[in-house]
């Protein structure tokens, strides 16, 4: 009966992850294809890239891997993104 709530709750992690992590796709695609990024905080994105680091910890201390999978590649999207605003803003400053 146990295994049965630790399979749902997964489940619900997975689909918790697959969702948050979506929510950065529209901006990826955005960024990349206007090459601006004026309006999106390199403030915000380095407090989320932060604390999705230390949820990869946490999860690693937990051995969650739904956790860390999730946040692993959150962290990654997240410094993409940072990466895009550096590069076009810089871009956009030096026309």
């Amino acid at each position: 009966m146990l295994k049965d709530y630790v399979a749902i709750a997964d489940t619900i992690g997975v689909i918790a992850g697959i969702l948050v992590l979506s929510s950065f796709i529209p901006q990826l695609h955005k960024a990349y294809k206007t090459k601006k990024m004026a309006d999106v905080s390199i403030y915000l994105m380095s407090l989320i890239a932060s604390g999705m680091f230390l949820w990869v910890i946490y999860g690693a201390i937990r051995g969650d891997p739904v956790i860390i999978g999730t946040n692993v590649t959150g962290f990654i999207l997240n410094i993409i993104l940072i990466i895009l605003k550096l590069k076009y803003d810089k871009m956009h400053r030096i026309r």
